[in-house]
């Protein structure tokens, strides 16, 4: 932003000297240079922002451009299914796992049957 040499700041320093005072001169460059600090800060948060909403519009008109031939007063959205392959299979598949040890078909259906009674209660 500013290209100050070492010529210059040592330049500022002896004017400051002069004109404040060897006292106060360290109070006052603390102060100027969290002022500096505190407006680069500034100045990199309103640059980013204006970045952002220059990415946001650029992506609007290209969502906008995208969609212009889109006619959205009609529902022409088509199920990407036919209903035939929506249905599930009433056949359980078929495993080739061994069975767990004491396990029974009826001791199934019967844990079955007892859940929903105690359910109904």
């Amino acid at each position: 932003m500013f290209d100050i040499g070492f010529a210059e700041l040592l330049l500022l320093a002896v004017i400051g000297m002069v004109v404040i005072g060897p006292e106060r001169l360290p109070g006052v460059v603390r102060t100027v240079g969290k002022a500096m600090g505190k407006a680069r800060r500034f100045m990199t948060s309103l640059q980013n922002q204006i970045e952002q909403e220059v990415k946001l519009d650029e992506l609007n008109r290209k969502i906008m451009d995208e969609t212009r031939d889109l006619d959205f007063t009609q529902n022409t959205i088509r199920p990407s299914h036919n209903n035939e392959d929506a249905m599930v299979p009433n056949e359980s598949p078929t495993h080739d796992l061994p069975e767990a040890p004491g396990h029974t078909p009826t001791a199934d259906a019967k844990q079955v049957e007892k859940t929903d009674d105690s359910e109904r209660s």
